[in-house]
């Protein structure tokens, strides 16, 4: 049995991997100005895709790249959801700016440090924050 494909990265399989991919993923608050960012992508979506049409085949990439990182920005914009690693071809500086967003998560608890722990990352942070919360 598969999951739907927009539960893929919020559900997981049996050995926890919806907590990996909380601490792969970060989500965000919406912030001032997010409609003007969102109606900005549209623009650039709509003239790099009209640009690719009418100007030469030999600038075609630049204007299909502007489309990407609109359709990508208006994505993660929708879903206040993003990969701290980035994308494929996309600008650090706007995953940077949405990091000043990001909502706080436990990472402390116990599925995160067990699922943590078994995936070999975190392992020593894991252990002294146990040893912490216990000991006191």
């Amino acid at each position: 049995m598969s999951r739907e494909y927009k539960y893929q990265n919020e559900t997981g399989t049996k050995i926890g991997k919806w907590y990996l991919n909380r601490l792969d993923y970060f989500e965000f608050y919406g912030f001032p100005g997010e409609w003007k960012i969102k109606a900005k992508c549209l623009v650039c979506l709509g003239l790099s895709i009209w640009l690719t049409k009418l100007l030469q085949i030999l600038l075609a990439p630049i204007f299909l790249w502007a489309a990407y990182v609109s359709v990508r920005t208006l994505v993660i914009l929708i879903e206040k959801k993003c990969r701290y690693r980035g994308y494929f071809l996309f600008p650090k500086k706007i995953i940077d700016f949405l990091r000043e967003y990001r909502k706080d998560v436990d990472v402390t608890d116990f599925d995160s440090l067990s699922t943590a722990e078994k995936s070999g990352q975190e392992t020593q942070i894991a252990k002294r924050t146990l040893t912490r919360k216990y000991k006191g």
